[in-house]
């Protein structure tokens, strides 16, 4: 091969390898430039920012900071990151806003923080290349006073119930729920409720509590949102167990006639709620029979038999407490005509008690008609008192004459008084005396007197 020759192709194999390598250059430069550029957080730039006070409910105190910001890459793809944070009373909310974005479009964006409570709020914005996760620039934007614009999070509990609650009150308890920093910033968390019975429903709806057992509660309310905001509520009542059923018995139509008006009705006292309580009467007619009475408050008696019935009513509540309380009510025969129903629920007839006429009452004598008879019949009565009256005092009279002489005719030594006459004693203890006459007495011991002796 001539000199020419090789001359020649080692020239056209440098062409291609020059050209191989230009080609290869246009591919790998670019991809290089861009691979250099997402590599190096220096890119990625925040621009400007600054933060400024708003008042947006135009109260006259600012309530709100808003953080306005621009972030530029040279890059022709890049997503970054800028977080806001705010510090008040060691409390701490963070906000991000993450975008993609390139050299011909940088990004300007803000953030606003509403306060949650008065006082001095830090404020810090942060760029952060999303891609590799550095940190790219960081600025302090001061502090700021502002008065709450959200209110943090709240609970309450509503009783609506009596002051002094007995078993089976009507009982409402209603939760008050408020979380404005939550809802602003989609952090709502979740309520807990603990003291109750049972299970209570986890909305917010209001809690019956009319059938809940008597005894003391204390409820507990518990909220945390995922800020890590948190309140609590609580809540002391006591239901009291029912008292004994209180109530007086109204009776109308003792001592009437049958047919005519008659009812025992249950009066209750306050407390006492009857609807809820059981009523059971024991009722003897007069003959000595059960009656059988429904469970009502108020009973009909008008058309029960003639004479005295036993009642006995009991009342219990729902926690077994009993009242009883009792009466004795008399019905009267009809008077006149009657219709058929009132003389057969009066009775037997036979069986009637006498009715006592009262004023009604026309005394008859019970030996004639004639006012002369009755006349005669009190005089008889009368002279026959006086006649034993008579009898009386004379025998009274005469006991009292004899007590007399016995006391004249005896001496204090229980010798008899021979009034001045000689006297002696024979040998079987008798006492004589010697009138001057001649004859003698003798005394008689038993008769209590002198008594002549005759032969």
């Amino acid at each position: 091969m001539s000199e020419e020759h090789l001359t020649l192709r080692r020239g056209g194999h440098l062409r291609v390898r020059v050209a191989s390598l230009v080609l290869m250059l246009l591919v790998v430069l670019p991809l290089a430039g861009t691979v250099s550029s997402e590599g190096d957080p220096s890119h990625i730039q925040l621009d400007s920012s600054r933060a400024d006070k708003l008042d947006l409910d135009n109260d006259g105190d600012p309530d709100t900071t808003r953080v306005v910001y621009l972030v530029n890459t040279s890059a022709h793809y890049a997503e970054a990151a800028v977080e806001v944070s705010a510090e008040s009373e060691g409390m701490v909310l963070t906000f991000w806003d993450n975008f993609t974005f390139n050299r011909s479009t940088p990004r300007f964006g803000s953030i606003d923080i509403e306060a949650w409570g008065d006082g001095i709020y830090s404020v810090r914005i942060r760029v952060w290349d999303a891609e590799t996760g550095m940190l790219v620039a960081m600025e302090e934007l001061g502090e700021h006073e502002l008065a709450a614009s959200l209110y943090p999070p709240y609970l309450r509990f509503d009783l609506e119930a009596p002051l002094v609650m007995f078993l089976g009150d009507d009982c409402i308890i209603e939760r008050v729920f408020l979380d404005e920093v939550g809802a602003r910033y989609d952090a709502i968390g979740v309520i807990s409720l603990t003291g109750t019975p049972w299970l209570a429903p986890p909305e917010l709806g209001d809690i019956d509590c009319s059938d809940w057992p008597a005894r003391d509660y204390h409820l507990v309310m518990h909220y945390r949102n995922q800020l890590g905001f948190s309140t609590q509520a609580d809540l002391d009542f006591r239901i009291n167990n029912l008292p004994p059923p209180r109530y007086v018995l109204n009776v109308t139509g003792d001592n009437d006639e049958v047919g005519s008006p008659c009812s025992i009705a249950l009066a209750p006292s306050p407390g006492t709620v009857l609807a809820r309580m059981l009523i059971e009467w024991d009722i003897t007619d007069p003959r000595g029979n059960p009656v059988d009475m429904p469970s009502f408050s108020n009973i009909d008696c008008s058309m029960w038999p003639v004479g005295l019935s036993k009642v006995r009513v009991t009342v219990t509540n729902s926690e077994g407490q009993k009242t009883m309380q009792a009466y004795n009510l008399v019905r009267l025969p009809p008077l006149g005509s009657t219709d058929a129903a009132v003389l057969n629920a009066s009775g037997d007839p036979s069986t009637w008690p006498e009715r006592s006429l009262g004023d009604e009452l026309q005394p008859k004598p019970f030996i004639g008609d004639s006012s002369l008879v009755a006349q005669s019949l009190v005089f008889s009565v009368g002279a026959l008192f006086a006649i034993a009256m008579g009898i009386i005092a004379a025998l009274y009279w005469t006991n009292r004459r004899e007590e007399e002489y016995l006391d004249d005719d005896l001496l204090a030594d229980g010798v008899p008084d021979s009034q001045g006459l000689s006297s002696y004693t024979d040998e079987s203890g008798i006492y004589w005396r010697q009138h001057p006459e001649g004859f003698v007495d003798w005394w008689d011991a038993h008769g209590g007197q002198w008594v002549p002796y005759e032969e």
